[in-house]
């Protein structure tokens, strides 16, 4: 069992250092319990794989050196082909996962875009199609994490044509809400306009809360107060988040800040920081109210 030790030794260390490389995640932001898993699995195998040989070779009849040194070989070519089988299933979708996670972290954040950057672009020259699947499933991780530029780019460079009629409703929605943080309302609201209506209900209550923000911000009030009637939030906290924003914004057009600054303080509370910045971009009524808890809260953070 001496060389089948040493070979699964071998394999289940280079397993988490492959299984990056498949994924296009660099080893440092690899997390621990993927890296142990990862080694224990092919560790385990190779000696499953290497156990098993030896047992049937010494069988035939062959001296217990050379069964230990034909095993071994049998067990670590068998774990590794195993392993590079496992980390090209879903390689794309694997290692998307893990960056967008890490994008959230700020020590980990320029590492892991720049890996983002790479898949994306690979993927891209191999299949137009899980290409268009990857962007749309970073665009949330990328906003979330205030990376709104590189999340309008990469949407921006998806062409119309190459989407299904479902992708290109979910990309024009999600360019649409890059474009308000860019403060683009025209773009924004022609961007919302080539998207077929109604759309399906999940999708349609969104658009409307854009609409009502682009109204809402335009002084619009009566306009943006008539686009929210009727909206059921109760089970969607993130759709309730939004519906606070458009309200701020309308209270504050309306000359009530402190009832403003009560919705914003409520979408502070409901969405984070995040949220409350959300209400700086684009400009609006309730913009400079956001401010200035933003800074009153950086204040006391600081004292």
């Amino acid at each position: 069992m001496t060389t089948t030790l040493i070979a699964a030794l071998v394999v289940g260390l280079l397993a988490p250092v492959v299984r990056g490389l498949a994924w296009g995640v660099p080893f440092g932001l690899l997390s621990i319990s993927t890296v142990l898993v990862s080694f224990a699995g092919s560790t385990l195998t190779v000696l499953l794989i290497g156990a098993t040989a030896e047992f049937l070779l010494r069988a035939a009849e062959l001296t217990p050196d050379q069964a230990d040194r034909v095993a071994g070989g049998i067990g670590a070519l068998g774990g590794f082909v195993l392993l590079l089988s496992s980390a090209r299933r879903m390689r794309h979708v694997r290692g998307l996962s893990i960056l967008c996670q890490r994008l959230g972290e700020e020590d980990a954040q320029p590492t892991a875009l720049r890996a983002l950057g790479r898949l994306l672009d690979r993927v891209k020259r191999s299949d137009t199609g899980q290409h268009i699947g990857l962007v749309l499933m970073a665009t949330g991780p990328l906003t979330q994490a205030s990376l709104w530029e590189v999340a309008r780019a990469r949407l921006s460079s998806i062409e119309e044509q190459s989407l299904t009629p479902a992708q290109s409703i979910l990309r024009n929605q999600a360019l649409a809400t890059c474009q308000l943080q860019f403060g683009e309302l025209d773009a924004a609201q022609n961007t919302i306009g080539s998207i077929p209506r109604p759309a399906e209900p999940s999708i349609e209550v969104w658009l409307v809360a854009m609409e009502a923000l682009l109204l809402a911000v335009r002084g619009e009030l009566e306009a943006a107060e008539a686009k929210l009637r009727g909206q059921d939030t109760s089970d969607n906290p993130a759709l309730g988040a939004s519906h606070r924003l458009v309200r701020a914004h309308i209270l504050a057009g309306h000359d009530q800040p402190e009832a403003a600054l009560v919705e914003l303080k409520a979408l502070r509370q409901a969405a984070g920081r995040a949220g409350l910045e959300r209400a700086l971009h684009p400009d609006g009524p309730a913009s400079e109210l956001a401010r200035e808890l933003i800074e009153a809260e950086e204040s006391r953070t600081l004292s």
